[in-house]
């Protein structure tokens, strides 16, 4: 099968490096015109799979087939960092000091009787009614962002019940079902708190908790609950792609573009990391853009995407609906603690090295690839970092004013 391409995009080389998103519109939606390939997905290198532990490679192994049967996922380069950085050069790396504290907190539904009102049918998207807005205005009383209060059931609404789903009933994200029937409305009408798993002494803190295994996020202030969210975060996918830079390392045009075959892995890394970078409005990058992006872990952020499933399905950042993220920007500052719980260990517990993203390598197999996608505006620097597990990450480009070495091998 022969290599497809599509129309490239060129990056301005004035905007910082970085972008997470599947080619197409640039806001995170797969373009289905785009031809893709379903044979010859290469497998990582062994030295990636040596270098995971596992249960690690044991998920990433699983994932083969379905890499196979959905195609290759697009390449995406992200952004390095200016200024200072944070544990082990990595800018939004927190290191834990001291003992690991347990997790704590968590829902708490009151037992408290409540005056109640009962459903007449199950409600879904698509409905409208009283019912509805009701359901809408106990959402956002709560702290979830179902969008307009208009009594329309749409996709903010179903992507407010994921996330009650996921934090209230403890439904992994694949049995969260997103439609609201009686014995759902009934807790839901309950006194419910929502607190945070990691407290914060200072006065006036603001930190963001994620749960990996839910698909769900929550923003506290005063140890309270601000925003509670829907999210979608790496699919954990092998994916294997052709890359256009239109600049190098310092934003001069390169003439022609320089066409680079890679390889990486789409995962989110569980730790303790600090908001330290943020793009204001359409952040454009080699596979399009996005919108409002505030960075956490090298090119990994927080930012606005038209597609928010109800399943990892981003390269490693984590996205959230785009009504929310049009003022999640002004809900957070640049040192805000984010604490991301990947399913299996403490944020605390995770390593340096279990922090830090999964780094383009070049593909071994030069002919699975089939996508030519957009341009970025930095090449792959030569770097070790260690992989994580495989439901978390985004591969990482150096920071603008870094030297830059193109590796001719996969990264280890």
């Amino acid at each position: 099968m022969g290599r497809a391409t599509y129309p490239v995009r060129s990056a301005s080389s004035l905007l910082p490096a970085g972008a997470e998103t599947t080619p197409g519109d640039g806001l995170g939606r797969f373009d289905p015109r785009v031809p893709r390939s379903i044979v010859n997905t290469p497998r990582p290198p062994a030295q990636l799979l040596q270098r995971l532990n596992p249960s690690s490679a044991a998920a990433l192994r699983r994932w083969m087939p379905a890499i196979a049967a959905a195609g290759v996922l697009s390449a995406v380069v992200i952004a390095g960092f200016s200024g200072g950085g944070g544990a082990s050069g990595n800018p939004g790396a927190v290191k834990n000091i001291g003992t690991v504290p347990a997790s704590t907190g968590g829902v708490v539904v009151q037992t408290d009787p409540v005056p109640k009102t009962t459903l007449t049918k199950t409600l879904k998207v698509g409905m409208s009614g009283p019912e509805v807005k009701a359901a809408q205005v106990r959402l956002k009383a709560m702290g979830f962002d179902p969008g307009p209060l208009d009594g329309t059931f749409g996709p903010g609404t179903q992507q407010a019940i994921w996330a009650f789903e996921g934090l209230v009933m403890k439904r992994p994200y694949a049995q969260q079902i997103g439609k609201l029937d009686n014995n759902l409305w009934q807790l839901m009408q309950d006194p419910i708190v929502f607190s945070p798993r990691r407290t914060d002494p200072k006065a006036g803190a603001t930190h963001m908790e994620i749960y990996l295994d839910t698909q769900s996020a929550i923003l506290f202030k005063d140890n309270k609950s601000e925003l509670i969210t829907h999210i979608s975060s790496g699919t954990g996918q092998v994916w294997c792609d052709i890359v256009k830079y239109d600049t190098d390392n310092k934003g001069n045009p390169l003439n022609p573009p320089l066409e680079k075959d890679v390889c990486g892995v789409s995962t989110t890394p569980g730790g303790k990391f600090q908001f330290y970078r943020r793009y204001p409005g359409d952040r454009q990058g080699p596979l399009g853009g996005m919108w409002n992006p505030i960075y956490f872990n090298y090119g990994i952020a927080v930012h606005g995407a038209h597609n928010v499933p109800n399943a990892p399905a981003s390269h490693g950042c984590i996205r959230i609906p785009m009504f929310i993220a049009n003022y999640f920007p002004q809900l957070v500052a640049k040192g805000d603690l984010v604490y991301v719980w990947d399913g299996i260990k403490e944020p605390e517990q995770q390593s340096l090295q279990d922090m830090t993203p999964v780094f383009n390598y070049d593909n071994p197999n030069p002919s699975s690839t089939t996508t030519s996608t957009t341009t970025s505006t930095t090449v792959k620097p030569v770097v070790t970092p260690k992989p994580t597990t495989p439901t978390t990450t985004t591969p990482t480009a150096p920071p603008a004013d870094t030297t830059i070495t193109t590796a001719s091998t996969p990264t280890p």
